[in-house]
């Protein structure tokens, strides 16, 4: 028994670590607005060297992720697919729900990207 505890703690800290998303849905400019299959979706942050990115299925839907709390305001979202113009979002524009502690941080962002045709 006196081991089951510190496993019970350690696993109880480990469930209460906060978690992120940016998800979204890719479409082409037009009438249809059909899904862009195969996009990738960059997530940027200035000062960094690292990049995360997705690609979006066959719904044009993607999803980034991670633990801890979350990219800073201060990110981009980047979508790059062939044969459509590149298109850049701030991530404090797609934010619908920014941490207060740590201040700054965005816990779940929401992104409808159309993509226009080169």
């Amino acid at each position: 028994m006196g081991r089951f505890l510190p496993l019970l703690a350690l696993c109880a800290a480990a469930a209460c670590e906060p978690a992120w998303s940016v998800q979204g849905q890719v479409r082409a400019a037009g009438p249809e607005r059909r899904a862009v299959r195969g996009a990738t979706v960059a997530l940027r942050c200035p000062g960094s060297q690292q990049e995360l990115s997705a690609t979006t299925d066959h719904d044009g839907v993607f999803e980034l992720g991670g633990r801890g709390p979350g990219p800073g305001l201060d990110c981009s979202v980047v979508v790059a697919a062939p044969a459509f113009a590149p298109a850049r979002f701030s991530l404090a524009q797609a934010c619908e729900d920014a941490r207060e502690d740590p201040p700054g941080r965005c816990e779940v962002a929401m992104v409808d990207v159309v993509l226009s045709r080169r």
